[in-house]
């Protein structure tokens, strides 16, 4: 008969960490091993037995990374991570770190990182070598998540970290992405407010709805879906929209985003061209609509050209009146100018895109990290 008690062991295999709980011991001379059932040859000091078969059943456990991008943020580190941990201690089936991705802080951001990296055992810092653009931060940090999920958000704490529990509950519910729309916000200009709106809107026009209205950056990815990711490069990046390019299974979220915790916000003091240029390399990037748009104007141009030259060449040929209306025609001709250069400007968009593709240049680059590689 084998001996039955219950313990709380740790087993080692498959490269990963498995809490377990003992069911029997009984002996056995080679050590065998499934998906449901453990069972390992070791010795047990604990009991007066020696190669013995422990048959234990696995718990549950599913890893997490939490991708956050710090830019100047020092006031907000040690809130952000008393919040998650506060979080994540109702979650016992979760094992989770923190990927701290430094965005090349200026203040004291990065060794508030380091530190809480020494003391918790919980964060992995990642500083890079400068400012990067913030997707390519939360690139980087995809890009090093290794767990069965990640979670995306800002350092800032605007993404409420208790919104998290409705993350892993629509993750357990079989979602791939879980994201999080904005349905008020607070601290944005009217300006810049109603620029976003109209972003949405065009963007959802040229790209059949495939962004939402209101959606941001924090979200929660299975891994399937941030592997997916992983695999796409452009340099052009608008994360949000790669994102729902893979298509998975999605479930939405709606939240209110609160102030900032601490600091100033970066959005804000981006410069308003800089803001227009990255929608604008966002929508382009993809969709190939504006290039149709060029045709079919182009081809309904041409078409007016004929039909106002037949015209014009009927008044001529039966009331001896060339052209009639020097006006007229100058106006038309400016209009067709304007509409050419208009279309000469959305094809250089497109070669500039082309121009940074082919570059080649990384997405980022890292300058440290706290585990000490590189």
């Amino acid at each position: 008969m084998p001996l039955i008690f219950e313990d709380t062991l740790t087993v080692h295999g498959a490269h990963r960490t498995y809490p377990v709980k003992c069911v029997s011991v009984s002996h056995r001379s080679t050590p065998t091993f499934d998906f449901n059932v453990v069972l390992i040859e070791f010795n047990i000091t604990r009991y007066p037995f020696s190669n013995y078969r422990i048959e234990a059943a696995l718990q549950d456990t599913k890893t997490l990374d939490i991708i956050t991008s710090a830019l100047n943020e020092e006031d907000c580190i040690y809130e952000l991570y008393g919040r998650i941990l506060t979080v994540m201690q109702s979650h016992s089936s979760y094992e989770w770190r923190i990927i701290f991705c430094d965005n090349g802080s200026t203040d004291n951001t990065w060794s508030l990182i380091k530190q809480l990296s020494e003391d918790t055992g919980k964060v992995l810092g990642v500083r890079m070598s400068k400012t990067f653009t913030l997707d390519s931060a939360f690139t980087m940090g995809i890009d090093i998540a290794n767990s069965d999920a990640v979670i995306i958000m800002a350092s800032d704490l605007q993404d409420p970290p208790e919104v998290i529990h409705e993350f892993l509950r629509r993750y357990e519910e079989g979602y791939e992405q879980v994201v999080a729309k904005i349905v008020s916000r607070q601290e944005v200009p009217f300006l810049r407010r109603n620029l976003a709106n109209a972003f949405y809107l065009i963007a959802n026009k040229v790209t059949n709805n495939m962004i939402p209205r209101g959606v941001s950056d924090f979200r929660l990815l299975s891994r399937s879906a941030y592997q997916a990711t992983q695999k796409m490069r452009e340099r052009n990046r608008f994360l949000r929209g790669l994102i729902a390019w893979t298509g998975f299974r999605t479930a939405i979220v709606e939240i209110d985003r609160p102030p900032r915790f601490a600091g100033d916000s970066k959005y804000v003091k981006i410069p308003l061209r800089k803001t227009i240029r990255w929608a604008i390399s966002a929508i382009l990037s993809h969709t190939s609509s504006p290039l149709t748009f060029i045709a079919v104007m182009g081809f309904i141009l041409s078409a007016i050209s004929v039909v106002a030259t037949i015209i014009a060449s009927s008044f001529w040929l039966f009331s001896g009146v060339p052209f009639a209306g020097f006006g007229t025609i100058l106006g038309v001709v400016l209009i067709g100018f304007s509409l050419t250069m208009f279309a000469i400007g959305i094809i250089a968009q497109y070669i500039a895109l082309i121009y940074e593709e082919v570059k080649g240049r990384p997405l980022y680059l890292i300058a440290e990290r706290t585990d000490g590689t590189l």
